[in-house]
Formats: C-alpha cells, structure tokens, sequence
C-alpha cells in the first residue's frame, strides 16, 4: 500500500508539473472589478482526489445551476475513463514483463482544471485529462469550457466564428504567429499545419479569444514538453 500511494503521489507530481508547465504558454485569469465573476468550491469525484473538478456560486442560481451540470457530467465522463484505465492496468498487470517490471504497469487516469478567465461576463475553465499507459509519458487532452454567466450558455467556438471566412481569417493569425515563433517555427510549415475548426478549443479574454492547439498523439505544433500553445487572436481578426 505504501508503494501505491507513493505511486500515486508521484503522478500527482508530474501531473502538476505537467499543468504548470502548460500554463506558461496559458494566459493567467483575467480579472476585472467591476464585471461579474463566479465563486467556486473544489470537488472530486466520488471521493477520488485525482479526479477534481469545479463548481460555481455567486451568480443567479439557475446560472449556477447550469454550469454546474455542465461541470459535473465532464467529471462523470472523467471517471468512466478512469475505471476504463483502471480495468486494463489489472489486465496488463497479469503479464509475464509486469512481474518483473512491475512499475511500468502502473497506470494512472487524473483530471484537474485551472479557472482561466472570470470577468466582462464570461468564465472560461481549462480542463485537462491525463493518461497514463506506460511508456516515457502520459497523454493530455484539453477541453475548454466557456460560459455567459447571465445564462449559462455553454458556448462552443462556432458561438464565436459564425462564418467559414472568420475560420480562416483566425487560422491565417495564428500560421503567422507559430511560423515565426519557436519552438512552433519547428514544425508550422504551412496553413494546413495550423488547423481551426469546429472542435478548436478557446478561452475568452476582454477583447476576444485565446485558441488552444493541442495534438496529444503526434505533437504536430509542439513536442510534449513543449505544452499546448495558447494564441492570443483579437477580436479585430474575426469581427
């Protein structure tokens, strides 16, 4: 038992650092006095502290209401994944190369979440999920949720680029600055590199968005270490 809490301890450390490390390319939280802003407590999962998520209060209660089910069913889906990992590492665990390694079959499901932007209005949540299978490092994936929180609308990027031509006007920024910006200059050749679409994460700021690039199975923009680049796209761009 004391060497699967220090285990666990462990990941929780890389995970982390592994957040922190993102958030150096992550803009901070925008704050803004006079606007309105969520209150939020800390939760996990059925008890399960690597599973964390958030919920709000300090706004209208049918506001809450609804972000706060937005929020909670990303932890229920978490914790599918996380019994789904959990099922497959007692299936690897019974392997010849476990008994003898039996650190490499240690695997590991966490999710945690950075509040990245409560003001003007808007709430914007990073969220990550991290997979942990065996090999040199896990995966991370990346999903933003953004709200009004004066209704509660969970509003999807396509809320935000209405037309095909605002689309391509925002992959048009955001090619100019990782091909000219390292690490990104490394790996952004062309347009096609720098994909924008309808599944692109985003997260507000006063004046318009923050787009999230991430490939966790190839790292097509960035190398693991690297993080998922945030760009700032202003308002300008796409309005």
């Amino acid at each position: 038992m004391k060497k699967r809490s220090s285990f666990l301890r462990m990941i929780s450390a890389v995970l982390l650092i592994m957040v922190f490390s993102f958030s150096f390319f992550v803009p901070s939280t925008d704050s803004d006095a006079s606007s309105q802003k969520a209150e939020f407590t800390k939760h996990s999962y059925k008890g399960i502290y690597l599973l964390r998520y958030p919920q709000v209060y300090g706004i209208n209660k049918n506001t809450a209401s609804k972000i706060n089910s937005t929020l909670k069913k990303a932890a229920e889906n978490s914790y599918k994944s996380y019994l789904n990992v959990k099922k497959a590492e007692k299936v690897i665990q019974k392997e010849d190369f476990c008994k003898k390694t039996p650190k490499k079959c240690k695997y590991s499901f966490n999710s945690l979440y950075q509040v990245k932007h409560n003001s003007n209005g808007k709430l914007s949540i990073y969220y990550l999920e991290y997979t942990y299978t065996g090999g040199a490092h896990g995966k991370g994936k990346v999903t933003m949720y953004n709200f009004d929180l004066s209704t509660g609308k969970h509003y999807k990027i396509n809320d935000i680029l209405k037309t095909s031509c605002n689309y391509k006007k925002v992959q048009k920024y955001a090619y100019k600055y990782l091909s000219t910006h390292k690490p990104y200059s490394d790996s952004v050749f062309q347009l096609s590199d720098v994909p924008v679409n309808k599944n692109s994460q985003f997260s507000f700021y006063k004046d318009g968005i923050y787009l999230l690039f991430q490939d966790y199975d190839e790292y097509e923009i960035a190398s693991y270490d690297d993080g998922n680049p945030f760009i700032k796209i202003p308002k300008s761009v796409y309005q």
